[in-house]
């Protein structure tokens, strides 16, 4: 018989990864079932393969395919797959190379070229994107710099396509607004900081901190809010959410 002491007779807890799926897919199953109610198009799904066949099945032969800025839609592999496949046009204001410059050249100078391809977004067949935060009872909440992001989720595009990991899950929106400002926004700052080589994002102040002091900073990446609570019924069939069992994006 094992003794109390030997390593073989303990319960092996290193693991819990069942455990906190399974947590994961019950609390999933709510906020599609609150997104339903509230006339979205929702559906869970456990895994990242799982994830990018779904946004590809919204995406018909042909139709116009926009993506915004999202580390979920970098992490799914959306872009090369939807190339791959070669039916669609496909655009990506925010595209940028191995060194993390942006392939349509710097936003200051390129001005012009950047509103043109945003204002083009409003008349896309498709638009991806990713969210900052979604609540129990199926309210979705993005904060962006620009507002390029949130205005089209809310109006324009005819399909809105919008995927998250299950780490987006909060509780109501006073915890939207906190995981947003006080994860979502320095850790987006780090990225920008970190990965495109842009020096003056290290002067806002969460870059250092960690933590949002609500800054007037000219950079500041937290200046428009959005909060999609429903859909009227001409438009219930245009957002659509996908909710992925894993982690994904910030």
């Amino acid at each position: 018989m094992a003794s109390q002491t030997d390593p073989d007779a303990l319960v092996d807890e290193r693991d819990l990864s069942s455990s906190i799926g399974f947590v994961h897919e019950q609390r999933a199953k709510i906020v599609v079932a609150a997104l339903q109610r509230r006339h979205f198009n929702a559906q869970y799904v456990r895994t990242r393969a799982e994830a990018l066949a779904a946004i590809l099945a919204h995406i018909p032969a042909g139709a116009t395919v926009f993506r915004a800025d999202s580390v979920t839609l970098d992490q799914l592999e959306v872009i090369p797959a939807l190339r791959r496949r070669n039916t669609n046009e496909v655009k990506w204001p925010q595209e940028k190379d191995g060194n993390g410059k942006n392939l349509y050249g710097d936003y200051e100078e390129n001005k012009a070229l950047y509103a043109k391809l945003q204002r083009e977004v409003f008349s896309a067949d498709v638009y991806l994107t990713g969210a900052n935060a979604v609540t129990l009872d199926g309210k979705i909440m993005s904060t962006d710099g620009g507002g390029n992001r949130v205005a089209a989720m809310i109006f324009g595009p005819s399909k809105v396509v919008i995927v998250m990991g299950v780490n987006k899950i909060v509780k109501d929106l006073d915890a939207a607004f906190d995981r947003i400002r006080n994860f979502c926004a320095p850790v987006n700052v780090k990225r920008h900081f970190d990965m495109h080589k842009r020096p003056w994002y290290g002067e806002i102040p969460c870059a250092t901190t960690g933590i949002c002091t609500d800054c007037d900073h000219p950079r500041r990446i937290c200046n428009y809010t959005g909060i999609l609570e429903g859909a009227l019924p001409r438009f219930k069939d245009r957002i659509n959410v996908i909710l992925v069992g894993e982690a994904m994006g910030m």
